[in-house]
């Protein structure tokens, strides 16, 4: 009698070299492995020293194993030092270039691979545009992943098929054509309009295209982009979420910051990171900190002293900041500096933070709306922009400081300065209740909408079985007597 064995098919990932596109791509791959299928990363020897010991950490606990491919990073090509593979060792727009071109040269060593021995799918980050020509060339289907939401990409299709919206020289500009009446205040840059234009040609040809999100912080968004485009969307996030589905657990002994938090109220902090790429001046450094003095309310704040102008090196660190800010803020017990890391995860998940100003990465987005807490919006680069209208316009769980010029690289201090009395009226109108009160309730009501997708039985879990059956569809079955 004939049975018919099906083979679990064999998943080639090809990761960004990225924080905020690695984490969510391995992510992914993780949950995709943890359904018997057999999954491979292919990525550099920097860049999975990142995440190698999680992936050692599943196959012990699950008996999943995720294989690792590692091809070499171009260096001498692009002229970097040994080791500097990821955008998370940058600290210029050169730097970050060089990286963003050995993107593009290791082509010919991913092709090799998949000649040789051809995956069943291959799964690249959208910013490997080359992709689309590679599986094409070798008949492999591909599925495009997109570590953000599917409401950028719809803002990016609507802005580049609607160019007279930009006709003046001064906003608002009025976006037509969405699901909601969006506004810009500032022209998208020409840089970003080029690359973003870049971005979605890539994912022409593409079976479908896999977000961080979950379906309903996209709304309406997943049915116009998969009427516009035809191709079809899975919602396989926020993944921090449905690789944990926990609350991280605060120990409070172990940070500074916690120790300080657990002395305030509930709701009464305003937290503030702008993340790890995004460089700002000191002189808007100085009027984020005139905004929150002048505000009155209560502050957690994190800066990375990269972002200290270079002009002023030889400076006491202290020298971006109103004279005496640090001294009225600890005799009052007002705020909390941190220049360095710190563990964003636990404090937004802190009961004393009350809100949160953000530069709007994706990342950033996801841990708040996991975590509850509604957002003041001051984007920094790129697609942050868009991010901050899907939280202040669309949803309505944050309040927007917006930006005085739009740029697409995180490493160059703008010009430009959205003043302190933008910053405190916008911290204000979030924390001084009655309107405030109503933004941090939809902050809640997305948290449960969130925390819901990726249970059994949720949007985002469902999404992922319908991945997983589409990536099972293309293996033949074998036949034996």
């Amino acid at each position: 009698m004939e049975t018919v064995t099906p083979r679990p098919p064999k998943i080639y990932f090809l990761p960004f070299f990225a924080q905020g596109h690695l984490i969510p791509l391995i992510h992914l791959a993780r949950l995709v492995a943890s359904r018997g299928l057999h999954v491979t990363i292919i990525t550099t020897p920097s860049n999975a020293q990142l995440f190698d010991r999680t992936l050692d950490d599943d196959a012990a606990a699950s008996g999943h194993r995720v294989r690792l491919h590692l091809i070499n990073f171009p260096a001498t090509q692009v002229g970097l030092p040994a080791g500097v593979e990821n955008l998370v060792a940058a600290t210029d727009d050169s730097t970050a270039f060089k990286i963003n071109m050995a993107a593009h040269l290791i082509k010919p060593q991913v092709e090799s691979l998949m000649k040789n021995t051809p995956p069943d799918v291959f799964i690249p980050d959208i910013m490997f545009t080359w992709s689309k020509d590679s599986a094409a060339t070798l008949n492999i289907p591909r599925l495009v992943f997109n570590p953000i939401s599917i409401f950028d990409a719809c803002m990016i299709h609507a802005i580049k098929n609607n160019p007279q919206a930009f006709s003046s020289e001064t906003g608002p500009y009025h976006i037509p054509g969405l699901p909601h009446p969006l506004t810009l205040p500032i022209k998208p840059s020409p840089g970003f309009a080029v690359l973003t234009e870049s971005l979605m040609d890539g994912e022409e040809g593409s079976r479908g295209v896999i977000v961080n999100s979950f379906a309903e912080l996209d709304v309406e968004y997943t049915q116009y982009y998969e009427n516009l485009t035809g191709r079809k969307v899975w919602h396989v996030g926020p993944s921090s979420l449905m690789v944990q589905k926990t609350v991280p657990s605060v120990v409070a002994d172990e940070y500074e910051c916690l120790t300080w938090l657990n002395s305030k109220e509930r709701d009464s902090v305003v937290y503030i990171c702008f993340g790890s790429l995004t460089l700002i001046s000191d002189k808007q450094l100085c009027e984020i900190a005139k905004g929150l003095e002048a505000s009155g309310h209560q502050f957690l704040w994190v800066v990375h002293r990269k972002n200290k102008d270079k002009s002023n090196e030889e400076l006491e660190e202290e020298t971006w900041l109103p004279e005496g800010f640090e001294e009225r803020m600890r005799e009052k017990n007002r705020g909390m500096l941190i220049k360095g890391w710190a563990p964003q995860p636990l404090i937004l998940n802190h009961g004393a933070v009350g809100g949160f100003l953000t530069h709007c990465g994706w990342n950033a987005v996801a841990e708040a709306i996991s975590a509850g807490v509604p957002m003041i919006t001051m984007p920094g680069f790129s697609d942050q922009y868009y991010n901050e209208k899907l939280i202040t316009e669309v949803h309505g769980f944050g309040v927007e400081v917006g930006a005085a010029e739009w740029t697409i690289s995180p490493y160059e201090g703008k010009k430009n300065v959205v003043s302190g009395e933008r910053i405190e009226k916008a911290v204000r109108r979030l924390m001084d209740g009655g309107e405030g009160d109503g933004i941090r309730n939809k902050a809640k009501e997305m948290q449960q909408k969130a925390w819901k997708a990726v249970k059994e039985g949720g949007s985002s879990h469902k999404s992922l079985a319908d991945l997983i059956q589409h990536l099972k569809s293309f293996v033949a079955p074998c036949r034996s007597n």
